[in-house]
């Protein structure tokens, strides 16, 4: 059985200062050129913001929707140049925690990853993303196979969902029973008047039915929708990108008790009636020739 977090005394103060980054994605793999971009933002981060932990987009390290052939390339960049283990480094230099997403190369295997990094420079998680949003990407790479741990980041249990995985309703609220307090989203969402839906009332919902916070980093425009923000576990957003591509917002427990006082959801909930949702005989197959839109 969980314990309802909320219900415990809370500090006036911050928890956690969170930081997210928008940024166009690459179009050539340069690795490179994103590492440098993770430096400069790292510092600024910490030096000009004091934010504790930095979240940059899904696939950020490559670039997204790209060819087998480049995105291969990069992973094995990652590799044989040690990034992560550089990016540890600059975890610790400028003592702030980061997400960092990348193709991941395992066994000739692709995976979209995401690696969480404490401001020690220690790892923390290795999520792959476990749903994989139609051809395009599961041509591309292999869905992992478990939902992220959650972890502590300067005494905030914290998790990670990978774009397409926040619109399936059950990651995010088996993340909140297994304890997160806030979720990771790195996210490249296609542009689309329909994918701004997604942002603009999912993200939201998201973090109001599971009463966590939820910090999401997207690709930037004109490509992508952008958008990126950090929400309440109210559902009201703390900070949105707009003229500046980095955006940074408090953890506050005690600015939501009320709110959430007359919905405790998780405590309400009746397990014993959802067992539908984990058999597999109900699991929807689509027909052969199903095409996903993307607009």
């Amino acid at each position: 059985m969980s314990s309802y977090w909320w219900l415990k005394e809370h500090n006036e103060g911050s928890l956690l200062r969170v930081a997210v980054f928008e940024a166009l994605s690459l179009t050539d793999g340069n690795v490179a050129s994103s590492v440098s971009q993770v430096e400069l933002q790292a510092e600024r981060a910490s030096r000009e913001h004091s934010a504790h932990l930095l979240i940059f987009p899904e696939l950020f390290l490559s670039g997204y929707g790209l060819s087998h052939e480049v995105t291969l390339s990069a992973a094995r960049y990652i590799i044989q140049e040690k990034v992560i283990l550089h990016l540890q480094h600059v975890a610790s230099q400028f003592s702030i925690a980061l997400l960092i997403c990348y193709p991941e190369l395992v066994d000739e295997k692709l995976y979209n990853s995401a690696t969480l990094i404490n401001e020690h420079g220690e790892l923390l998680l290795t999520y792959r993303k476990t749903h994989l949003w139609a051809n395009e990407e599961r041509q591309l790479f292999v869905e992992g196979d478990q939902l992220s741990p959650v972890v502590d980041i300067r005494g905030v249990r914290v998790a990670v969902m990978i774009c397409y995985d926040m619109e399936i309703g059950e990651v995010a609220r088996s993340l909140t029973l297994l304890g997160a307090q806030l979720i990771l989203v790195p996210t490249a969402l296609a542009a689309s008047p329909a994918n701004e839906n997604i942002t603009r009332f999912m993200v939201s919902t998201r973090a109001f039915e599971n009463h966590v916070w939820l910090a999401y980093a997207n690709l930037a425009p004109p490509q992508f929708v952008g958008l990126s923000q950090i929400v309440g576990p109210d559902g009201n957003e703390l900070c949105r990108v707009e003229k500046d591509s980095l955006i940074v917002a408090d953890l506050i427990p005690k600015n939501y008790l009320h709110a959430i006082q007359g919905t405790p959801y998780l405590a309400d909930r009746r397990p014993c009636l959802y067992s539908t949702i984990a058999d597999q005989k109900y699991l929807v197959k689509l027909p052969i020739d199903y095409k996903y839109t993307n607009d």
